[in-house]
This record gives C-alpha cells, structure tokens and sequence, in this order.
C-alpha cells in the first residue's frame, strides 16, 4: 500500500487547491477568440499562456482530448508528436474543480468556473436526490430517466455561452460531436451555439472541423471532442497498452492533420482534465451503515471528489473531522462552506450552486472513496480524476499551425 509520505514523492500526486490568476479551462475560448480577433470576454490568467498570445489567425480548431493531462502527456513515448509540441509550452492550463468531464466542458463552453455556471461534478446534489450531469439522470449509478424535459439544460446553465457570444461577434461557430452527444443534455448545457455536426472517429472530425474554418466567410472557431483515451484511462488505467494504443492514435491523426492545416488556421490541442491511476488496497470503500457515514444522508460527486449531505441537525464539521481524522494525509476535507471561500470553485458561487455541493467535500490525495450503492461499476475503476492533483488539473494548452508539420 503506498503511504502517504510517498505519495509526497511521485511527480503530480500532491493536491492544492486552486491560485488566483491560473488559466484555466474557463479562459480557453476567450484566449481562443482574441486569437481570431474577437473579444468575447475576460481572461482570468495574467499573464497568458505565450502559446495563445497571438491575433494574426483567421481561423481555430478547438480539440478536447478527454483525460489527456500533461503529466501523461510528459511520461509517455507513444505520442512523439505532440510531446515535441508541448516543449513549446511555457506552462500548462488547468483543469476547474471538480477536475472531471462535466465541469470542464462546460467551463470551456461557457467561460467560467464551476462554482459559476453550477454543474459540479460527475454527479451533483438537486432538488434533494444525486443528479448525473454525464448522462443527465437523477437516480444512483445515472440509471434514471432521461431527465432534460425535466431539468431543462438551457434553463440549468443559463447566460450566453462563448459560442452563442462568438457568433453574436460576427464569428463562424460550431461543434463536430460524436452523434451520440449532439442533442445530450451537457451539450445543451454548455455547448450551445453555432452549428452542430456528427462526426465518428476523430480523423472524420477533423477534417469536417478544418474544412468549417477553410469555407468560413468570416473569422471562426470550431470545437472537437475526442473521449477514446478518458475511456481507455478509466477501463485500463493510464500508461496501459490499451491506453497507449488510444493515446498513439491521437497522435498520428493530429500530426497528419497539422501537415494538411492552411496557413491561417491553427489547431489547440488541450484537454478537460487529466488522471491517476488506482490501487485497490488505497480505495477507502463506502457503503450503506458504515460508521463513517453517520448522519451523512446522501452520497454524490464521484470518487475522488466526494462530497456529502448531512442529516438535518448534524453538524457538518463534525462529518468533516471524522473524515479527515480516518483518511488523514489521504485526502483534503473540508465544510463546502469553508471550500467555497477558500476559492475551490471559483471566485463566483451562488447559494443555489453551493447546495449542489453538499456540506462537506471529500478530495484525495490517494486512492478514493468509491460507494457501492452510489457509484457506476461501484466506483472501483483503474483510473479516476475529480480531485486536487496536478496529475488530474495539469492539462496541455498546445498551439499547432502547419510550421509544426
């Protein structure tokens, strides 16, 4: 079992919570916007990345490689191209918390924090029941009913999205998804805006993404979304075969469409967020009647950022000094109260959004907190995310232009 002051040792592995000032996923499509010209909206960061610090663009290419964090990136030599392209990176975005796919796609769709735009986790606290923003359903393990008639994505997520803002700019927008995820309610959420295209295969994409741009009348921006190597990373854990083979071909297809790329258009290769591997002997099960979840009453957000919904009348730091007193170095623990003001979430956190958060957050350092009851194959997968780590918050912010071919 690997000890806490070990994991002190491994590269990426020590969680901090968020600095004022860092880019994040939140100012991934302002940045991209000014590069075609357009201001469409503050920039946290200052300053910004040199990689993005450029307007003599006509045209972006936006690809979301999901679970692709730049501490994978930085260890592998399956993808020889983009890791010669990330020596070109003065410093890495970051992933918002929770550092998980929900949040961060919408973050990069709406230009601002978690806390902010109130989708909060894989799963989140509504309307007193666990809601799964993935596959949005209420109900444990997402297996409810297709809820977007009911909890209305565009009414969820409210305000002007940075593709809504861009078009309104005058620019060409659109999104090339997996068909599966056109009209799904975190698309809905998030993404709306422009034009949505069905592409399989992330060649396919793009190539429809790239002639978008080529064809455009106008400056534009496109966004893509590969999830083949999140996929191999959660079933096979990072740095497998499995998840090399899917991370060697998102390199290959990248380089190949870098060499095609017109001179004005640029392709930013990044990601939502990154991953670590998990050891079952550091998995701290949960499950139904376990003392440590007295007067806890509802279980939501994922296994690496668990957060907890006290039973009226419990006091939640009491919970939270539980916690932290059986995990100690393990994770972080803290009141959602105290996590909201230490800036968790963002500068911006509406009362609304701090009770999708429960009363107490749980994030790991090691290993997870996985319940059986709770969580889609009980939450024992060989790769998570979700917490502090700069293995899961550290992402690539790559600018490719066809010098890079």
């Amino acid at each position: 079992m690997t000890s806490p002051a070990a994991a002190g040792e491994v590269p990426g592995l020590v969680g901090a919570p968020p600095t004022h000032g860092e880019f994040t996923n939140a100012d991934l499509l302002p940045a991209v916007a000014r590069m075609v010209g357009v201001d469409v909206g503050e920039v946290t960061a200052d300053p910004l990345p040199s990689q993005v610090r450029r307007d003599d663009l006509r045209g972006v290419v936006v690809l979301v490689v999901d679970g692709l964090g730049s501490h994978q990136l930085g260890m592998t030599s399956v993808a020889p191209f983009l890791r010669a392209a990330a020596i070109d990176q003065d410093r890495p975005s970051r992933a918002v918390l929770p550092s998980t796919t929900t949040t961060n796609l919408v973050s990069i769709g709406t230009g601002r924090h978690g806390g902010d735009h109130g989708i909060l986790g894989y799963t989140m606290v509504l309307d007193d029941t666990v809601f799964n923003t993935l596959v949005w359903r209420a109900g444990l393990r997402g297996g409810g009913a297709d809820a977007r008639d009911r909890v209305v994505p565009e009414a969820l997520v409210p305000g002007a999205t940075m593709l809504e803002r861009l078009l309104t700019a005058g620019v060409t927008t659109a999104a090339v998804l997996h068909p599966d995820f056109l009209d799904s309610g975190l698309t809905r959420a998030g993404l709306r805006g422009g034009q949505r295209l069905a592409a399989v295969g992330l060649a396919p994409t793009l190539r429809a993404a790239v002639d978008l741009v080529a064809e455009a009348a106008t400056p534009a921006v496109v966004y893509t979304h590969h999830p083949h190597v999140d996929k191999a990373g959660h079933a096979h854990g990072p740095h497998t075969p499995e998840w090399d083979r899917a991370l060697a071909d998102v390199d290959r297809v990248v380089a190949a469409a870098v060499a095609d790329l017109p001179r004005d258009v640029a392709l930013v290769v990044t990601a939502d967020h990154g991953m670590v591997a998990m050891d079952d002997e550091d998995l701290t099960g949960l499950a139904d009647g376990d003392p440590l979840l007295d007067g806890v009453r509802l279980v939501a957000g994922e296994p690496r950022m668990r957060t907890l919904v006290v039973d009226p009348g419990v006091d939640s730091a009491t919970v939270a000094a539980r916690f932290a007193q059986a995990l100690g170095d393990r994770a972080i623990v803290q009141t959602t109260a105290d996590a909201v003001a230490a800036g968790w979430f963002g500068p911006t956190v509406p009362d609304e959004h701090v009770r999708r958060l429960g009363d107490v957050v749980v994030a790991s350092h090691i290993g997870s907190l996985p319940h059986e009851r709770v969580d889609p194959h009980h939450g024992r997968l060989p790769g998570m995310h979700g917490a502090l780590t700069a293995a899961e918050r550290d992402i690539p912010l790559l600018v490719l232009t066809a010098d890079h071919a």
